[in-house]
């Protein structure tokens, strides 16, 4: 009898150890495969395009007034922000109509994001200090707004004052352009114009060249007051 049953018994205590060795714990955490299903379809929705205010989104303007529209909320929400080691400004975020009329997010279509200031202190050949930051357009956690450019003020003040272009890779790329600066540099800038344009990447995928420019004489029709950087 027994040699008739040892061999099943193996088999069957061997499934036994498969089932608590590698099933069990998968159900044991259901739980947590359910919550990293829900916490991807929630970052998901957050992309969505619908998601965004309803005040915002513009995908059923065209013409002029789709060109104010846009220029209004990029400087609405305009906020200056600050960190350990540098500056910027965020900018409001909106949708508009995509390829296809499909809603989409205005960094989807815009892949670039510039921005023009002028510094205080003395002028360089009659032209005041001048400061270009351009970088990729990302919305921030928050699809309301445009994540900010950072300017590694700490950086540029440990570098010799020059015109020229310093070019960041430490987390999101930027480039920032200087020109008519003197003996020092400014530690306020104001700025002057700002435009969301299409990226060479997004260029040689078949998209078609587009922006949206708001020059120095225009910033006053959308912000109430002077938009400042301090370095210091």
């Amino acid at each position: 009898m027994r040699a008739r049953y040892g061999l099943p018994a193996i088999f069957i205590f061997f499934g036994l150890g498969i089932y608590f060795s590698v099933l069990s714990p998968r159900f044991a955490n259901e739980g947590n495969f359910k919550t990293l299903l829900t916490s991807r379809s929630t970052s998901n929705i957050a992309r969505d395009p619908a998601a965004i205010r309803r005040t915002y989104d513009f995908s059923g303007l065209d013409g002029s007034a789709l060109a104010k529209a846009q220029k209004m909320r990029l400087l609405s929400g305009a906020k200056v922000v600050r960190e350990k080691a540098g500056v910027g400004v965020e900018l409001g975020h909106f949708v508009i109509k995509g390829e296809g009329g499909q809603k989409t997010f205005a960094c989807q279509k815009y892949g670039k994001i510039s921005m023009t200031f002028v510094g205080d202190g003395s002028a360089s050949n009659g032209e005041l200090p001048k400061m270009e930051v351009e970088g990729q357009c990302e919305m921030s956690s928050d699809v309301n707004s445009i994540s900010p450019l950072w300017i590694p003020v700490a950086k540029i003040l440990g570098e010799p004052v020059a015109d020229g272009e310093f070019n960041f890779q430490d987390g999101k790329p930027i480039s920032v352009r200087f020109a008519n600066v003197s003996d020092q540099w400014p530690v306020t800038w104001q700025l002057q114009s700002v435009r969301l344009f299409t990226s060479e990447s997004q260029v040689e995928k078949g998209a078609e060249k587009q922006e949206v420019v708001i020059p120095a004489q225009e910033l006053k029709q959308y912000v109430p007051g002077p938009v400042l950087l301090q370095w210091k």
